[in-house]
């Protein structure tokens, strides 16, 4: 149940590495009993039902400080990601994703060509090409369905921890082999929280309040990089 999410805008390719958690329902079963297997596909179905979700975390990879909010809602999704204090958004919306960068950002990633990138994109939104590999992940971020599918698969053995109370909600656990301990609502096995230790470790949490739909970008808000070449 590790996730490691490559995010390439352009020439830059970021790597994030963490363990995840969750938020609400109102279905109610008692999850405690179930098999770490069962309790997955649970929590894959709890997920897949709720209209909004939001994620929250930060964490480290290989030395590099990650952080983490988005929500999703409906079959879109919006937030930002933050590389070493160097930020850029990402949405998705109408089947299509996108990312904003700032220039900081640009500037620390992609070397002697950030003020000509700077220059070209002029404060819009990218259109991530899906036929361009570098933004296949990103896509794929934008999507809940892919997002918790790549979340709650597991990494190595899963075993049955300590449950405890996080937030007021009794949870239930699950430990895998990448040292992260992932907390279920007992109550119908929603994630609510997850915490990735050793030396790239991390802390997400997912909350399930309501959240609007992301509006697409219009027209003259979006460059299209494949139409220029």
């Amino acid at each position: 149940m590790a996730i490691r999410l490559r995010l390439t805008t352009l020439v830059v390719a970021s790597t994030f590495a963490l363990v995840g958690c969750g938020g609400g329902s109102d279905a109610k079963d008692d999850v405690s009993d179930l098999s770490a297997t069962a309790l997955l596909a649970k929590a894959k179905k709890v997920v897949a039902a709720e209209e909004s979700v939001t994620i929250e975390g930060d964490g480290v990879d290989d030395g590099t400080e990650i952080a983490i909010d988005m929500s999703y809602s409906g079959d879109t999704a919006s937030g930002t990601i933050a590389v070493d204090g160097a930020e850029f958004q990402l949405l998705g919306a109408d089947g299509k994703a996108y990312f904003k960068a700032t220039d900081d950002f640009y500037r620390a990633s992609a070397g002697e060509a950030a003020e000509q990138i700077i220059a070209l994109i002029d404060g819009r939104w990218v259109l991530a090409d899906p036929a361009n590999p570098d933004f296949a992940d990103l896509a794929s971020f934008v999507s809940k369905k892919d997002f918790f599918g790549e979340l709650l698969k597991p990494d190595g053995k899963v075993t049955k921890g300590k449950g405890k109370t996080i937030d007021g909600v009794e949870c239930v656990a699950l430990k895998d082999d990448s040292n992260g301990t992932f907390y279920f609502a007992k109550d119908d096995g929603r994630p609510i929280s997850l915490i990735s230790t050793g030396d790239d470790g991390g802390t997400m949490t997912f909350s399930y309040d309501d959240v609007e739909e992301a509006l697409a970008p219009t027209a003259e808000e979006i460059v299209d990089l494949a139409e220029l070449g």
